[in-house]
């Protein structure tokens, strides 16, 4: 049985603790070792059956290891990855049994994918994405990698999102539209133009704004 190492104790971590869980319940898949987290004191005050093991660079990699990383923020979840898998770490990809997945879709390395979540005929998810709960990734849309894709977003037909693209809580696209490298979209906004690298897009339609 491989060990499970859990990267970020915050709510995205002790959220994925319990879908690893779920899954052991199923198939017995791992042995839940903890988190790894910069902050030790971050599980302080929270009901939690793991515990944090270490700060994340000081933590000695063993041969049956498997880690998830659970970093909300997709620029500094690809750097964590990319590091540790620079000393030996491998990352494997996180499907809640809930999931609805098409045997056509194609999902990648180190993937989470959140209960009652969907992706459709011959989507494409790229390394290191989150999907959270409710959230659609509709036929042939692909997303580049390490996405977050917050809770009841939709991403509807043939859409493109290029790396570490954001997308707030109710947020949506219609289809065919793309969004940059880098992009943020708040929640409740709906993507109806391609949206630029670096852009940051509220409302609906959504428009580009700063603050």
């Amino acid at each position: 049985m491989k060990n499970l190492l859990i990267i970020g104790a915050g709510g995205c971590g002790r959220e994925v603790l319990q879908w690893a869980k779920d899954i052991n319940e199923a198939e017995n898949r791992w042995n839940i070792k903890g988190f790894l987290d910069d902050d030790l004191n971050a599980l302080e005050g929270k009901k939690c059956s793991a515990t944090v093991l270490s700060k994340i660079d000081e933590y000695a990699i063993e041969p049956e290891d498997e880690f998830t990383c659970c970093i909300g923020n997709g620029k500094i979840r690809s750097m964590v990855v990319e590091k540790l898998k620079a000393k030996g770490a491998v990352f494997i990809t996180i499907i809640h049994p809930s999931a609805v997945i098409a045997d056509s879709c194609t999902v990648g390395e180190g993937v989470i994918i959140y209960p009652y979540a969907l992706i459709s005929d011959n989507a494409v998810i790229g390394d290191g994405c989150i999907i959270n709960m409710y959230s659609s990734i509709a036929h042939d849309s692909v997303l580049g990698e390490y996405c977050t894709i917050s809770a009841h977003c939709d991403v509807t037909g043939m859409c493109k999102l290029g790396n570490r693209v954001f997308m707030g809580t109710t947020s949506n696209m219609v289809p065919a539209t793309k969004i940059g490298d880098d992009a943020y979209l708040c929640a409740g906004s709906t993507v109806m133009t391609r949206v630029k690298d670096n852009m940051k897009m509220f409302g609906n339609p959504a428009k580009n704004v700063k603050f």
